[in-house]
């Protein structure tokens, strides 16, 4: 089963929850912390459970998240 890495820009994020509400799995939440400007930010909270259909990167207006399938070899 491939796995996947969530990238989050948090000085890019505006909190809109955009990437949230498009989630079908629930990987997303926003986050208790503020970035520097004063929006909470999205946060991955279960990326196990990530199946790479990427809705959140391409539901994201301002390109604040970034999917990737995680090549890390495990030996």
């Amino acid at each position: 089963m491939k796995k996947f890495i969530i990238y989050i820009d948090e000085k890019v994020c505006k909190g809109c929850g955009l990437c949230i509400f498009y989630c079908p799995k629930d990987i997303l939440k926003l986050a208790d912390n503020m970035n520097e400007k004063g929006y909470n930010v999205a946060e991955v909270v279960n990326l196990g459970d990530c199946i790479g259909c990427r809705l959140c990167d391409n539901a994201c207006p301002d390109f604040a998240i970034y999917v990737d399938e995680d090549n890390e070899e495990k030996s």
